[in-house]
């Protein structure tokens, strides 16, 4: 089967990622996925199962690349530019609609796991940022402020997907109010 390895698995998920978000999930057939994939429609089938696994696969897939990009790996020494460089890939990651968005989005409604991985993705993402607000404050183990911190910034930075075009917090406003805030 031509496109058997990851290459056809890959351009499978790029292709599910574009067709999902412009034409929603209910409106894009296997056979048109496997088209702009450039392989044979069974070739869906033999690495996702179902569309449905196809469509989980795409959201867990994409999530835990995002949600690496997300927190950095290493905490600077100056709290403010911490939280500075936090808000800007939050700001990068998720603050734009991006393709992913809109699946998330529109499918959520329609598919119970969806919304169940989205919600894992969302606890995930505000985890990580409560351990990095907590380092960077300089607490060995994170408090219930700095959760709450974590809540507001993906609030706060998702914002911008939802609702586009509002007044921009600035990385250094918002240093200083959290800062002050766990002070």
């Amino acid at each position: 089967m031509t496109g058997h390895g990851s290459a056809g698995r890959d351009r499978i998920l790029a292709a599910a990622e574009e067709l999902f978000a412009e034409h929603g999930y209910a409106r894009t057939s296997t056979a048109r996925l496997a088209a702009a994939a450039g392989v044979p429609q069974g070739l869906i089938f033999y690495h996702f199962g179902t569309k449905e696994g196809l469509l989980l696969a795409l959201i867990r897939e994409r999530s835990t690349q995002t949600l690496a990009d997300l927190v950095p790996a290493e905490v600077p020494a100056d709290p403010r530019l911490a939280v500075t460089e936090l808000w800007r890939r939050l700001t990068r990651h998720l603050g734009e609609q991006t393709p992913m968005h809109r699946i998330v989005f529109r499918e959520s409604e329609h598919h119970p796991e969806l919304r169940a991985r989205a919600r894992e993705i969302h606890d995930g993402i505000t985890d990580a940022i409560t351990v990095y607000l907590a380092r960077a404050t300089g607490h060995r183990r994170p408090t219930s402020r700095h959760h709450t911190a974590a809540r507001m910034l993906v609030a706060a930075s998702s914002a911008g997907s939802v609702a586009p075009g509002g007044p921009a917090l600035t990385a250094r406003a918002v240093a200083d109010l959290l800062l002050d805030g766990l002070g």
